[in-house]
């Protein structure tokens, strides 16, 4: 039994036996009285009457006359007059009485039964006999029972207003005993949950120490997500410019190209003229920092723009890929000019010379063959704008449209020419987790069915994010209605923002219970964290249908993790870009080591997604990941969990490191 159904239950007994030991009380005492009155009455009675019985000279018939009469009133139940030597003179008794409104147990229980009243009677100096009268009592019953009934109800209104009283007391009690339960089941789910104090002092000094305890945790989980920061700079960023190093931006970017297809991505090129003369006019400070500057301007270029590649390739060249084709002559012109004014900022002493090349069309190719490929665009930069553009072919230009972009993917949503691509999430004992399921759309109606790398980026260009994510959730879970099996889609924050799509995906958890419970919904890392706040609601709202939550594509800022956990989500996916080299590089290693440490002293499950090093998976069991997928995974594993859908033609899936994007 709950502490509050034994504190109500107390409240209700002392209550009960408070207000029945009034009644009981009042009754008994009422009783008492009436006994007393009943007595007083018989004596009165009795004198009274002797009295005028002794007026009547001892005729016999004047005595039988008055008794009769004062009978007759109804008062009495007995008259009796006794000569000395025991003869009756007069002997009236009521027989028969009606019925009293006093219930029968209540007579029974509280009888009414008094000495008969007495007096002498005579005639001058000489005794006519002893006189006995015994008083009618139904009447008395009746008002002890009209008494004992209005106190008992007044005892029940009492009783009531006691009662709702002490609800309302005990809820006013229970709201800050709930606060500290559920900051204590907060904590122990991981969250990190700081309450008011109360104004009990009792629970004060508990939600105090409660208080400071969650404090430490969570600086102490904020420095742990320092460290695995820390750890992940030092083996993946350039120390200087906090960008990608040019071994971690190379292989990202010969998979996107040898993936991407179609018109092919934009690169852009920066360069720095004249680094050495600048360090030697402006000083290693000087030229450190106009670096910086510059790489400011670019990392701001990626946040408005995500799923763009950005990263250092060494000395003053950086490199970005936007993942749609046709912006390199939209946006080249307004990177130029943003660092431009970056570096008149950093150096106002001297002229800085800054070269871009914006070349469309790369794909097909490593990322090797493209730099080379580019790299002579440099040389053709205007020596006065310092800029270069090449320009999409003609014949393709029209896709690259925004307007041809919507009309397509719109028109693929609406005429439901969507499947989903199924990749497997195994654990180490090769068991399934869940099967990734990216979306692919069919832009074209007598074309391939494209995957997300194709056409995804443009669909969060054009506004579509939210018409996307309700058809891969529908077709999600359709598929474990079909199958049973436990999938996971993609969905971007941006998207809870739509109206009523929070409201929608709630509807369709409710319609497939079995189904949702197999559901599992996940967005990429890297968000707002007013983004996050926003998604909690909905995050409550669809668990409370069993889906699963979590983050994908996640390694590039561990110390956000932490604030992850407060959103109730249920696991981390680590992009494999992040844990490449794991068996080899120490540096990698130990960031990874940190960062599944870190993932599950959050309570969450920490999987690895584009595992293509078997090294590198055996590494990753032993430093605890709770599941992976890529190609290193053990093939024969995989065709025994993961099958085709043949109601869905799915097309063959692609490597897996694509299987979220």
């Amino acid at each position: 039994m709950t502490l509050t159904r034994r504190m109500a239950l107390f409240i209700a007994t002392v209550l009960l036996l408070a207000l029945g030991g009034a009644w009981v009380i009042h009754t008994v005492a009422a009783h008492r009285a009436m006994l007393l009155q009943q007595d007083m009455r018989n004596r009165d009675a009795a004198a009274a009457l002797a009295l005028a019985l002794s007026q009547q000279g001892g005729d016999p018939v004047a005595l039988q006359a008055v008794a009769t009469a004062q009978f007759d009133l109804g008062h009495y139940r007995s008259i009796a007059l006794t000569a000395p030597d025991g003869q009756a003179i007069i002997s009236l008794e009521r027989a028969t009485t009606d019925a009293p409104r006093a219930p029968a147990w209540f007579v029974a229980l509280l009888p009414l039964q008094v000495a008969p009243g007495t007096a002498l009677v005579s005639s001058g100096w000489t005794e006519l006999g002893r006189l006995k009268v015994v008083a009618q009592t139904q009447w008395a019953h009746e008002a002890l029972w009209q008494a004992s009934a209005q106190t008992a109800g007044l005892l029940a209104v009492l009783a009531a207003l006691a009662a709702a009283l002490a609800t309302w007391l005990l809820r006013a009690w229970q709201r800050p005993l709930q606060a500290t339960i559920a900051q204590a089941q907060a904590l122990e789910q991981g969250r990190f949950v700081v309450a008011d104090l109360p104004a009990l002092p009792e629970l004060r000094a508990l939600t105090r120490s409660m208080n400071a305890m969650v404090k430490r945790l969570h600086d102490m989980l904020a420095g742990q997500a320092e460290q695995v920061a820390y750890l992940q700079r030092r083996a993946q960023l350039d120390p200087l410019t906090g960008l990608p190093l040019r071994h971690q931006l190379m292989p990202a970017l010969t998979r996107r190209l040898a993936h991407h297809g179609g018109l092919g991505l934009p690169l852009v090129l920066v360069r720095v003229a004249q680094l050495e003369q600048l360090n030697q006019h402006l000083g290693h400070a000087g030229a450190d920092g106009l670096l910086r500057q510059l790489a400011l301007v670019l990392k701001r270029r990626v946040q408005q723009e995500p799923g763009t590649l950005v990263g250092r390739l060494g000395g003053g060249d950086f490199l970005l890929c936007w993942p749609v084709a046709g912006m390199a002559a939209d946006t080249a012109p307004a990177l130029m000019r943003a660092l431009r004014e970056a570096a008149a900022h950093a150096a106002p002493q001297w002229p800085v010379m800054l070269q871009v090349a914006a070349i469309e069309g790369a794909t097909g190719q490593d990322a090797d063959q493209a730099l080379a490929a580019a790299y002579p665009a440099l040389d053709s930069a205007d020596l006065t704008t310092g800029l270069f553009v090449q320009p999409l072919r003609a014949a393709t230009h029209a896709l690259s449209n925004r307007e041809a972009w919507h009309a397509q993917i719109t028109q693929a949503l609406a005429n439901q020419r969507v499947r989903l691509g199924e990749f497997a999430v195994l654990n180490a004992q090769g068991q399934l987790i869940h099967l990734e399921c990216p979306l692919r759309l069919q832009l074209d109606p007598h074309g391939e069915y494209l995957p997300a790398a194709r056409w995804l980026a443009m669909a969060r260009r054009c506004g579509l994010m939210a018409q996307v994510d309700q058809a891969a959730i529908g077709q999600a879970l359709k598929a474990c209605a079909a199958d049973g099996r436990p999938r996971a889609v993609n969905l971007a924050l941006s998207s809870l923002a739509a109206p009523g799509l929070v409201a929608w995906v709630a509807e369709q958890l409710k319609a497939a219970p079995e189904a949702a419970r197999c559901l599992s919904i996940e967005w990429v890392d890297g968000g707002n964290p007013a983004d996050w706040q926003a998604a909690e609601a909905a995050i409550a709202a669809w668990h409370g249908h069993g889906v699963r939550m979590g983050v994908e594509h996640a390694g590039a800022a561990p110390e956000l993790l932490a604030r992850l956990r407060d959103l109730g989500l249920d696991y981390v996916k680590v992009d494999g870009m992040h844990l490449r080299g794991a068996a080899i590089d120490q540096a990698v290693n130990a960031y990874a080591r940190s960062l599944v440490g870190l993932i599950q002293l959050l309570g969450l499950k920490a999987l690895a997604e584009g595992v293509e090093n078997a090294d590198d998976l055996t590494a990753l069991w032993q430093l605890g990941f709770d599941g992976a997928t890529g190609g290193a995974l053990d093939e024969g594993a995989r065709r025994s969990s993961v099958t085709p859908m043949p109601a869905q033609g799915l097309p063959l899936p692609l490597p897996p490191e694509h299987s979220a994007v």
